[in-house]
């Protein structure tokens, strides 16, 4: 098996996602950030770290058309982000996990009638939040 690489940057990084369990960020906001926290590190730095943990399936990246940059999402365990849809706001970012019993029903849907088994580590809807929504209706 191989050697888990570790350093006080990925760990940083770890730590930082995994206290926004809601939130994606791209590499420049997570470098903003650890300057803001004194860690001084690179963006090449920064994306070989998020490299490593998306391989490592500790991270999601996540790329939507329109969108510039990549930008990195925790994966809970408790959470269990592997099994369920994303919703991911176009506005703020936010992201709200479709883990309910209706996730199931689309999944077996899509399967029985479809033939279709949704892959959901890397499938997400896009659109607008509640608070986003209510924020452009003033």
């Amino acid at each position: 098996m191989a050697k888990e690489y570790h350093s006080k940057y990925k760990t940083w990084i770890l730590d930082y996602l995994g206290e926004r369990k809601d939130s994606r960020l791209s590499a420049s906001e997570i470098h903003t950030a650890m300057a803001k926290d004194g860690l001084n590190a690179n963006l090449v730095t920064i994306y070989r770290n998020l490299d490593r943990l998306v391989d490592e399936k500790k991270l999601n990246r996540q790329k939507i058309s329109g969108e510039e940059e990549n930008f990195y999402q925790f994966l809970a365990p408790d959470l269990h982000c592997t099994s369920h849809l994303h919703l991911i706001c176009s506005k703020c970012g936010r992201i709200i996990h479709l883990n309910c019993e209706f996730m199931k029903e689309i999944s077996d849907h899509l399967l029985a009638d479809h033939g279709f088994q949704i892959d959901c580590q890397d499938s997400a809807l896009v659109g607008l939040c509640r608070d986003c929504r209510a924020k452009s209706a003033v």
